[in-house]
């Protein structure tokens, strides 16, 4: 990205919810910057940071005078930017209604479950209630991973069928999310094929590659 000046600046930490947007600047292919905002250093805390984004999380995405926050939110906002890159089905497309549909779920209802089992410090303060929280969360997971891998068995093999799009790269995402439960969504044949396809895309590798991560890191 060296040779043309970035039109995106994007926070973000190893592994955390930048990865979406993060593949979406590659797929677009775009010049673009990263600025990491390494969380174990508090670096998220920062008043150069929080001046940016007040919740004191990754990712925040700057593009000229704008800033936004909300991985989804940046997915949207860069699929609308740049249609030629086919991330999405336009206004009033075929499909368009189940890419929002699919994409307002993985945020609101998956993600916020996965919150659960990864930061349930931030829900409950008493350790063994927060073990609870994780058990019921992992279960409530494994429900609604089921419902997606008969989603995709019955019309893949993305979340569109044939037609692979940013909502892809976000459910993937979430899914890594999942490699240290005694489930993993990978262990569900369909979510497993759509993850393969996925991880063999050139911006995803890219994407990881930029954050220093493999699949299996228990670090980030």
């Amino acid at each position: 990205m060296a040779d043309r000046a970035p039109i995106y600046r994007l926070y973000w930490d190893r592994g955390s919810a930048n990865m979406a947007p993060h593949a979406v600047l590659h797929e677009i292919g775009c010049p673009f910057e990263l600025v990491r905002v390494d969380g174990s250093k508090g670096e998220n805390r920062s008043a150069a940071y929080l001046a940016l984004n007040p919740h004191h999380r990754v990712p925040t995405l700057v593009h000229g005078d704008r800033v936004m926050y909300e991985a989804a939110a940046i997915v949207l906002y860069l699929c609308e930017n740049h249609p030629q890159a086919g991330l999405m089905p336009a206004v009033g497309a075929p499909g368009r209604h189940l890419f929002l549909q699919w994409l307002f779920y993985f945020t609101n209802t998956l993600q916020e479950e996965l919150q659960h089992w990864w930061h349930a410090d931030n829900y409950i303060d008493d350790p063994a209630a927060r073990q609870e929280l994780k058990a019921v969360a992992e279960r409530r997971l494994g429900v609604m991973f089921s419902k997606i891998d008969s989603t995709l068995a019955a019309d893949g093999p993305y979340m569109l069928g044939p037609v692979f799009t940013a909502a892809d790269l976000y459910l993937v995402m979430l899914c890594r999310w999942t490699r240290g439960m005694a489930r993993p969504a990978t262990s569900y044949p369909h979510i497993g094929q759509l993850v393969g396809l996925v991880t063999a895309r050139p911006a995803w590798a890219a994407m990881m590659r930029d954050e220093g991560i493999d699949w299996e890191d228990t670090d980030a």
